[in-house]
C-alpha cells in the first residue's frame, strides 16, 4: 500500500510540474528541471529490451529525423517509435496497442514550476516510463542554453531498468545522480 501511495504521489508531482503546466512556484534549477521531466511513452513494464530496427539518423538537427526503435518484452513488441522520413518536422510517431500518437522532440517553450525554462530541450530518445516503476527508465534529452544556444548538458535516463538513476554529461564530465533525491 505504501509503495502504491508513493507511486501515485510521484505521478501527481510529475503531472503538476510537467512542461505543459503553468502553476506558479518559487525557484528552479537544472536538477529540478531534470527530475520533473514528463515521460512521452508509458509501457506496461520496465526491464524491456530496446531494439533499433532502422538506424536513427539526424539531418543537421539534434533530434532524429529518421529511423525506428522498438521496445520489447517477453518476445512482444510493446511500442514502436518511428522518427520519420528525414524531414525536419521534430516529431516522431509512437505506435502502441495498434494506436498511433505523435511526440514532440524539440521543446523550446517549456515551463518548470510555472517559470519559463532556461533551456531548449531536445529529445534524442523518447522518455519512457513504465506502469510498474516510479521513474523514467529510459530516454535521452539534451539541454541547450536559451540565451546562447550552446549545449549545456545531456541526460541519459537509462536502459529500461527500474531505478531512479540517471547520468548527466556536461563539458566538465559525467556524473551519476538519483532522481528521487529531488522529491524529498
Amino acid at each position: 500500500m505504501k509503495k502504491k501511495f508513493l507511486g501515485l504521489s510521484l505521478l501527481v508531482v510529475l503531472v503538476f510540474f510537467s512542461c505543459d503546466k503553468k502553476e506558479v512556484m518559487e525557484g528552479t534549477d537544472f536538477s529540478t528541471e531534470v527530475s520533473t521531466e514528463e515521460a512521452q511513452i508509458t509501457l506496461p513494464t520496465a526491464n524491456f529490451e530496446r531494439r533499433t530496427t532502422v538506424t536513427p539518423t539526424s539531418e543537421g538537427t539534434d533530434y532524429f529525423t529518421s529511423g525506428i526503435i522498438e521496445y520489447h518484452s517477453n518476445g512482444e513488441v510493446l511500442a514502436t517509435v518511428d522518427f520519420g522520413d528525414g524531414s525536419l518536422d521534430s516529431e516522431a510517431t509512437v505506435t502502441m496497442e495498434n494506436e498511433e500518437s505523435k511526440i514532440k522532440l524539440d521543446k523550446k517553450d517549456c515551463k518548470v514550476k510555472g517559470k519559463k525554462s532556461d533551456y531548449k530541450k531536445v529529445i534524442v530518445e523518447p522518455l519512457v516510463k513504465s506502469r510498474d516503476c516510479d521513474f523514467i527508465v529510459s530516454g535521452i534529452i539534451k539541454y541547450y542554453n536559451l540565451k546562447t544556444g550552446k549545449w549545456s548538458a545531456t541526460v541519459d535516463f537509462g536502459d529500461g531498468t527500474c531505478d531512479d538513476i540517471a547520468e548527466k554529461t556536461t563539458k566538465s564530465g559525467v556524473i551519476t545522480f538519483t532522481i528521487s533525491e529531488y522529491f524529498k
